[in-house]
């Protein structure tokens, strides 16, 4: 047993030893790279100071930098990588489309359409049901004696009857009389 306990404390110090090592690292890179960042800083900042001090500005120095490598301005390199890139993406959905018609030669299915047609008739038979619906005939309400419009607005019709009261035992009936008809013209 002394030996699974040696072992045990071995593998314990070599693993804090190695998690120590790690934590040194991690701190080291961490003030390795903000050092670098201000020396960057530092070092444009003098180089634009220099570039200023001939006459030059960093764009104009970008600019005779493009010319000289290339005999192009920045602007034609700018079209020209466009333009290349466009390219670069057709032949390559071509491409893709040819190894996947290597691959798989089967022709790709096509789309049935009737479910579409009956989902187009479906709705057009529910447009024609709204139609049909929305256009019943409107319910007029029975009207009166009184509310006949040809009987008061027409000239030389007869007035219309009022109904009377009939005596009863104390409980009066409603009792119409003869409504006109409506004249016919």
């Amino acid at each position: 047993m002394d030996e699974v306990k040696a072992m045990a404390r071995a593998g314990e110090t070599v693993g804090k030893a190695v998690g120590t090592g790690i934590k040194q690292a991690r701190h080291g890179a961490k003030r390795a790279g903000e050092t670098g960042a201000v020396l960057s800083k530092q070092a444009a900042a003098r180089a634009e100071q220099e570039l200023a001090q001939r006459g030059y500005s960093t764009e104009e120095l970008q600019e005779l930098i493009a010319q000289r490598a290339t005999g192009k301005s920045r602007k034609e390199l700018a079209k020209q990588a466009k333009q290349a890139r466009k390219a670069w993406e057709k032949r390559t959905k071509e491409s893709r489309k040819k190894l996947a018609a290597r691959i798989d030669p089967t022709p790709a299915k096509k789309h049935r359409r009737w479910p579409w047609a009956l989902l187009v008739l479906m709705l057009l038979g529910a447009a024609a049901a709204a139609i049909a619906l929305t256009r019943r005939p409107e319910e007029l309400p029975l009207a009166t004696a009184e509310d006949e419009p040809w009987d008061a607005h027409t000239p030389g019709a007869p007035q219309p009857r009022h109904r009377a009261p009939a005596e009863t035992d104390g409980h009066q009936e409603k009792v119409e009389t003869r409504r006109s008809t409506p004249p016919t013209h």
